[in-house]
């Protein structure tokens, strides 16, 4: 019981690493509605980082989806 939540902080703190990359500027955005893709995660962060290299969005996160090799992106504009 105990590895297993050990096991379940540490993969929960992972996610969130990942996801918020840039909480601070996040909140002083725009959220945009989710944009569900299919893929992996990797893909997700890919999509994502071509998306603000090109200056569409200010910030994004991605989460993995509910259904299997699925993930939703979320899009910060510049508030």
């Amino acid at each position: 019981m105990r590895k297993t939540l050990i096991k379940a902080a540490v993969v929960g703190a992972s996610v969130l690493a990942l996801t918020g990359i840039t909480a601070g500027a996040a909140q002083a955005s725009v959220q945009g509605p989710d944009i569900k893709g299919t893929g992996s995660f990797q893909d997700c962060m890919n999509w994502g980082q071509a998306l603000k290299s090109s200056g569409k969005v200010e910030d994004f996160a991605c989460m993995v989806g509910s259904e299997p090799n699925t993930y939703e992106l979320t899009p910060f504009y510049a508030g």
